[in-house]
């Protein structure tokens, strides 16, 4: 995926950038009860508690302001409440210092990071991570669908501007499901999980020469919007479990984006639509 931006060179004067899992893909919850929880339980080997950890996985990552982060945070947010309320989780300390520090949080990062330390929580969480990206290759390509509405949205964007897929999944999964689907022809770009983190790669995409008032993110997570007012570029949500309504609204929102009008009132109430809706 680094090698797919250092070729990337922008052609139009906008640059529209997309979400992918729980904003075009309605993939998240089918990902992360049936791959990224249960790799959980197995690989610390916690199936007594299994149910509890399931919801507990759920909650921090689906459902709170922790929604959408990359895999190795979210995996650190959960292990410190099972370090806390189940049993201790060796290694957790160190663990939790690499995602702070870590300019890339990937299988690849997370392998050099053991090889440095030999933290038996990297370890594991490593392990983790490859059981999850295996399990997600069993996941159906028939329970990996577009919300209504998303696919046309993606198109009437590249019409707009240059359109990137920015993610924090890991970009080959990604770049799959997009092409299977046939919306990777309307993207020009995608950046992900082994780029960096989300507010790197926006900052990596500006730097091919973009405004700031001509680049918008497009996401259904906090992370999103932290990026977007990074770099100083417009953000649209897609809210958690209203994805229909947001993207038959997008051509809208797209309009004014063109027109130069998205700025201001519209744009703080589209905020504070998303930020109710997760209750931040």
């Amino acid at each position: 995926m680094k090698e797919e931006l250092k070729k990337f060179n922008k052609t139009k004067e906008r640059l529209i950038c997309i979400d992918s899992d729980g904003c075009v893909l309605d993939t998240m919850e089918i990902k992360h009860m049936r791959c990224f929880g249960p790799c959980l339980v197995h690989e610390w080997d916690l199936a007594k508690y299994r149910e509890e950890i399931i919801r507990l996985w759920r909650k921090i990552n689906l459902l709170s302001k922790d929604r959408g982060v990359n895999r190795f945070v979210g995996l650190g947010k959960v292990l410190e409440d099972i370090n806390e309320n189940y049993f201790r989780v060796e290694g957790l300390d160190g663990y939790l210092e690499w995602v702070k520090s870590a300019k890339e949080l990937s299988n690849e990062s997370a392998a050099r990071a053991y090889e440095e330390t030999g933290n038996p929580c990297i370890k594991k969480a490593l392990e983790w991570s490859e059981l999850v990206n295996q399990s997600l290759m069993m996941v159906s390509m028939s329970k990996k669908q577009p919300f209504e509405g998303a696919m046309e949205a993606v198109r009437l964007s590249h019409e707009c501007g240059d359109v990137a897929i920015v993610t924090s999944a890991n970009g080959s999964e990604i770049q799959k499901e997009w092409k299977s689907l046939d919306i990777e022809q309307y993207t020009d770009v995608l950046v992900s999980q082994e780029t960096g983190t989300k507010t790197r790669c926006l900052k990596a995409l500006q730097e091919k020469g973009y405004e700031p008032q001509m680049m918008l993110m497009v996401g259904d997570s906090p992370s999103d919007l932290e990026a977007a007012r990074e770099v100083g570029a417009f953000f649209y949500p897609i809210l958690a479990y209203q994805e229909r309504e947001s993207w038959e609204e997008f051509p809208e929102a797209l309009k004014r984006f063109q027109e130069g009008t998205y700025e201001g009132a519209y744009q703080e109430q589209k905020i504070l639509e998303f930020e109710k809706n997760l209750r931040l």
